[in-house]
């Protein structure tokens, strides 16, 4: 799919995220704990959501999915056992969400190929490995896959090498299987896990800790599922207020998570952004000026992913775009968890922005530029993509932007919302 983008936008309306892409693929592979039909309301309609229910089917789950009513009823009493081949697995990371679940349920993990993901460079799952051997779990790397198996594994205190939700959650699941207590330190507390926690608490899990880095779970308590909503997708709040302050437009956000995004929101304030409340609904006025305060005549602001609560590696694209709209200054992004995570800017320079690649962690854009329509070539990288759709609003004239599928990784509808808030903005097949 490709994407043509007028720019010269200025974006206003009122829209509702939706349903959080991460905690979607860790809440569903969570009701393989149950063997009782499970309910998730506010679930996306996105490509990753997709490919788990086609691999809970094959597994032999019952999935009645009313995308309309986005309400997903999920019945695993008769799941069963079975090798997955690469054709499930190769494009889509969250699928090791599967593995912990799988292991507090049926003990064992057989599958034959890795799960693959965003082209963001080498993404080990060490942690995740890690983990599951210091509580005990038998694990056997082959040359294609992995074989685990949890007979004898049991609650333990461990310490995750890295602040990892999808780790953190892999393990959350498999200790509510475990005999006795697991502790576990250097734990992730993005709100996706916030999310998963929540949810197996009022399933009758006891974890305490939620929200901190430290979480306490007590396992072999029987699980019952209960209704749960997932979580507004914060990267989604974070994306519809990066597209309406960049082209100098308003927005009201509703259900946007107050009390769990002043981290995002702090970051955009140092845009010159500012942003209040109306009770759950996020609002941004008209007019606001990309302004990089002190920064524009000093030193470059420094725009650093850190572990939750500090600003998350994956919305760090769209503060780029941002810094291109302003009139001065310069901020330097750092992204230290992915080596290839910045690669894409260069494709920016096709629209006249100035970048500066210091190394594979490291840019520095410099504002000022008028930017001008391009032709940009997609990574395989969701919000990237999301930053040069930005990037074309706020240049002259039209952009095309090449391979955009990974969009609909994280953002159903994601054109059409937009159009709704004034964006002019059409999809092109492949065909075309």
């Amino acid at each position: 799919m490709d994407i043509k983008v007028k720019g010269g936008q200025v974006l206003t309306g009122d829209i509702t995220p939706s349903g959080s892409k991460n905690s979607a693929v860790a809440i569903i592979p969570a009701t393989i704990l149950f063997d009782k039909p499970a309910v998730i309301h506010n679930v996306p309609d996105i490509t990753d959501t997709n490919v788990l229910v086609r691999i809970l089917h094959k597994l032999g789950s019952k999935i009645d999915w009313n995308k309309d009513e986005k309400t997903m009823e999920i019945d695993n009493s008769d799941i069963r056992f079975s090798n997955l081949g690469e054709e499930d697995l190769g494009n889509l990371k969250g699928t090791s969400l599967l593995w912990g679940p799988m292991l507090a349920r049926f003990k064992k993990v057989d599958f034959s190929n890795l799960p693959g993901g965003c082209t963001l460079g080498l993404r080990p799952l060490d942690t995740h490995y890690l983990a599951f051997k210091d509580l005990g779990v038998k694990l056997k790397e082959t040359q294609n896959g992995v074989v685990m198996n949890s007979e004898k594994a049991e609650g333990r205190t461990i310490l995750l090498n890295e602040m990892s939700p999808t780790a953190t959650e892999n393990v959350v699941m498999l200790a509510t299987g475990l005999k006795g207590e697991t502790t576990i330190y250097g734990a992730a507390s993005e709100p996706q896990v916030q999310d998963l926690c929540e949810y197996l608490i009022s399933c009758g899990a006891n974890i305490k800790g939620t929200g901190s880095n430290v979480l306490k779970i007590k396992g072999s308590i029987t699980l019952s599922p209960k209704p749960h909503s997932l979580y507004s997708d914060h990267y989604e709040i974070t994306t519809f207020l990066a597209l309406a302050a960049s082209t100098g437009g308003s927005i009201r956000i509703r259900k946007a998570l107050p009390g769990k995004i002043e981290n995002i929101l702090q970051t955009f304030s140092n845009f010159g952004v500012e942003v209040s409340y109306e009770k759950d609904t996020l609002v941004l006025e008209k007019g606001q000026k990309i302004n990089l305060h002190q920064y524009a005549k000093k030193k470059p602001l420094p725009i650093k992913a850190r572990p939750w609560p500090g600003l998350p590696v994956d919305t760090m694209p769209l503060f780029i775009p941002m810094a291109l709209s302003a009139n001065e200054g310069q901020v330097l992004f750092h992204n230290w968890m992915y080596e290839a995570g910045l690669f894409w800017t260069s494709e920016l320079l096709k629209l006249g922005a100035n970048i500066f690649m210091g190394d594979p962690h490291r840019v520095l854009i410099t504002a000022g530029n008028k930017l001008r329509g391009a032709t940009l070539e997609a990574p395989y990288i969701i919000r990237a993509v999301v930053a040069m759709v930005m990037a074309a609003m706020i240049a002259e004239g039209e952009s095309m932007i090449l391979d955009a599928d990974a969009l609909y990784r994280g953002h159903p509808n994601f054109s059409e919302n937009l159009r709704r808030l004034g964006a002019q903005i059409i999809e092109l097949p492949e065909d075309r």
